[in-house]
């Protein structure tokens, strides 16, 4: 082996050998995991609380990413084994890597692991700004501060916009006003516990609990800063993608807009007059907003 060769080995440049890393480290979160109750891990995975149902959540969840890139079989491989080029898979194993080290730090090594990378967890002002400025440069030259990818770091950025906006669509969202006049501020967080204290409006594809802790785990990234364990995105993506369905298996039709999910016989105006009497504002809720375009197949 050259000089060359072992530089991209420990730079995680090469694709096999960061593979093959990470089926190793899979034995040891499975190991860590032996005879833990792992079922629920999804409702500790965006917990603020970091206790030890949520270190076990952070290594359930790695080893459930590690077998989507590593194993040939996986829907993940099967998907996009044609799209996926060699440094996409170059950098998601080493995120992957790089995050599994970090986990073990704040384990206090309890992971047992061989290497240690060093990571940071944390996205200054400064790259912020320079990806806003150059964002419509196709050669970017921008010096980074951290070790991060940053559009892989800032991925909750983007489900949290999509989870908001896709409610707001829902319903048909336009504005929101003071009894009498004047702006009113609804967070999204709000929204959401709305319609999970109502459920009979609505019938979310996905568990709603998931999606308020899923949108206050991203709020916690965009307002800090702090980045979270790559997993949690792509977990995220995978729980939140029924939203986004653009199908409808039964019917066979395709709505460009999705669907809005209302429950049968419930309408624009029983949303709206339920709103505005909990939240006391006037909400404008417009029909023509969450009907979009169909086309039968």
């Amino acid at each position: 082996m050259n000089i060359s060769e072992e530089v991209d080995k420990i730079a995680m440049r090469n694709l096999e050998h960061n593979k093959s890393n990470l089926i190793g480290l899979k034995v040891k979160l499975e190991n860590y995991l032996k005879n833990k109750n792992t079922g629920q891990y999804l409702s500790h995975l965006y917990s603020s609380d970091i206790n030890e149902d949520w270190f076990e959540a952070q290594c359930k969840s790695a080893c459930n990413q590690i077998e989507k890139v590593t194993n040939g079989e996986s829907k993940f491989n099967q998907y996009y084994q044609n799209i996926l080029t060699e440094n996409d898979l170059v950098l998601l194993t080493k995120e992957l890597i790089s995050d599994i080290s970090l986990l073990n730090q704040i384990l206090g090594g309890r992971l047992a692991l061989d290497n240690q990378v060093s990571r940071d967890n944390y996205l200054s002002s400064h790259q912020f700004f320079l990806h806003a400025k150059f964002s419509y440069f196709t050669h970017k030259h921008i010096p980074e501060k951290t070790c991060r990818n940053f559009n892989f770091s800032t991925m909750p950025t983007l489900i949290r916009q999509s989870i908001e906006i896709k409610l707001k669509n829902m319903i048909g969202l336009e504005k929101v006003e003071k009894v009498g006049g004047g702006f009113k501020f609804v967070p999204i967080n709000s929204l959401l516990a709305f319609f999970a204290n109502n459920p009979n409006f609505i019938e979310f594809p996905v568990c709603i609990d998931l999606l308020k802790a899923i949108n206050t785990w991203t709020n916690t990234f965009v307002h800090s800063g702090v980045v979270p364990f790559c997993w949690q995105s792509l977990e995220a993506v995978d729980l939140i993608e029924g939203l986004f369905s653009t199908k409808n298996d039964v019917s066979g039709s395709l709505s460009w807009h999705g669907f809005t999910y209302l429950k049968s016989n419930v309408t624009i105006e029983d949303i709206q007059m339920a709103l505005n009497e909990h939240f006391n504002a006037e909400f404008t809720l417009n029909q023509r907003s969450v009907e979009g375009c169909v086309v039968y197949s």
